[in-house]
């Protein structure tokens, strides 16, 4: 009896011991069910992000990216990883933005510009450190545009040209493709662009759009509707004390657009050294910035056909690639997102692919008309045996075309005929014409022989 008893107080034992345990395993499980964390946001100069309480357990929502002057938000990192929003939060963390130069950027990448006019290239922004004194500038064909050392552009006859801004360490570049014309073009409206604050004591640089896109440069006057916060002078806003302010932009021929800025309080935030400069953090995710743009493929396309050009960015492991696509002159040929480039009507453009850094390259297209010469075989009529004639037709475009003196084909030429044109069946061939078309003006063009 003695012996049950013992064994029997040792089982009651290990239940209130096992009892004991779980009991305290219960309590902390219930408490972390309840508990939260801070996720505290520091955005590293930009606009103030407030720290949010996040339970345990749970994903914090990301928030409206932060903005900061002179720099892009590139996302929010977390121990030199970006973070990931999936993530679930199991204790209080620090997430802190990354920023990226802006680089140079332009009040005007296209412009539209009569013979003789002047006017300079406006600088909205510069990347940290750079001032308009460290810049150098370019014109692609100075026939057609000339550029002074401080961005004064001078239209000298008509044409295409593009006109390219670098650091002289050729870090940072921008672009500006100019059109020249002996046509005014009427500004339909216009639209401001660039930032919407400004600190108090800063100066941020506005620039304007226009439509039509091939609108003639025009005059434009700056006002602010309260100076006592914000002045305006060619476009550059300062800001003199905190509150809010429209600017006008005004055109020659009466067209107007307006756009609201802020003035903030003035930063207190020390700015960094070039030592100390926020760059993306050293890790697996390192990113490769591209050092040079080069676009290849044809040099001619035809009117309402495409040709295709590639954009190659060195070095070969560029963090990313993705460039984008202009053309100097869409009346003449558009060009797409993939680098299409499609004709229009008869003319030059410079069509330009740019990096997401800023690195370009450009590449010029000639645009022709095609003029085709259609023959058909008809046999003779009273000759015996097969004997064939062609009647043809001439087309531009795929659409019929009349305006010529005549064509030669094979070395045998024919003039323009009213009555029964025929070509003789021993002057083509199946297979290769040689074929020049005259126009009613002289011109000579290539002409495309097709047969029947």
């Amino acid at each position: 009896m003695k012996g049950m008893t013992l064994k029997t107080n040792k089982m009651k034992l290990s239940t209130l011991i096992a009892l004991a345990v779980m009991t305290i395993m219960l309590v902390p499980l219930t408490g972390c069910k309840n508990k939260t964390y801070t996720v505290k946001f520091n955005s590293d100069g930009g606009t103030k992000v407030e720290d949010v309480k996040v339970k345990a357990n749970q994903t914090v929502k990301k928030p409206t990216d932060p903005t900061k002057d002179g720099y892009i938000f590139d996302g929010w990192y977390y121990e030199n990883e970006e973070f990931d929003f999936a993530t679930k939060i199991k204790k209080d963390i620090t997430l802190k933005a990354h920023w990226n130069d802006v680089g140079i950027q332009l009040a005007d990448t296209e412009l539209n510009m009569l013979v003789g006019n002047e006017k300079k290239l406006e600088i909205i922004s510069l990347p940290d450190g750079l001032t308009e004194e460290d810049l150098v500038y370019s014109s692609s064909d100075e026939s057609v545009v000339t550029v002074g050392d401080k961005g004064n552009l001078k239209a000298i006859k008509e044409g295409t040209a593009t006109v390219t801004v670098k650091s002289k360490d050729e870090k940072h570049s921008a672009t500006c493709n100019i059109t020249v014309t002996t046509e005014q073009v009427d500004i339909e409206s216009i639209k401001i662009t660039g930032s919407s604050s400004v600190s108090v004591g800063s100066s941020i640089k506005l620039g304007v759009t226009f439509n039509p896109k091939n609108a003639t440069i025009s005059e434009i006057t700056w006002s602010s509707s309260n100076e006592k916060i914000a002045t305006v002078n060619n476009g550059s806003v300062t800001g003199k004390k905190e509150g809010t302010v429209t600017i006008t932009a005004k055109t020659a021929n009466g067209k107007t657009a307006t756009k609201k800025i802020t003035v903030k309080a003035k930063s207190t935030t020390a700015k960094k050294s070039s030592t100390s400069k926020n760059t993306k953090p050293s890790s697996s995710k390192k990113v490769v910035e591209a050092t040079s743009v080069k676009i290849t493929g044809p040099q001619e396309v035809y009117v309402k056909e495409s040709i295709k050009l590639s954009a190659t960015v060195s070095p070969s492991n560029t963090t990313n690639k993705t460039v984008t696509w202009k053309s100097s002159n869409t009346s003449i040929a558009t060009v797409d997102k993939n680098g299409k480039v499609t004709g229009v009507k008869d003319g030059e453009i410079t069509i330009t692919a740019m990096t997401s850094n800023g690195k370009t390259a450009t590449y010029k297209v000639t645009v022709k008309s095609r003029y085709q010469l259609t023959l058909k075989a008809i046999p003779v009529e009273g000759v015996e045996g097969t004997v064939y004639q062609y009647t043809f037709t001439v087309t531009k475009n795929g659409n019929a075309f009349t305006d010529y003196a005549g064509f030669e084909i094979n070395g045998h030429g024919y003039r323009k005929v009213t009555s029964n044109p025929t070509v003789a069946a021993g002057h083509v061939s199946k297979g290769q014409n040689s074929a020049t078309i005259t126009l009613s003006n002289g011109e000579k063009k290539n002409l495309i022989v097709k047969i029947n």
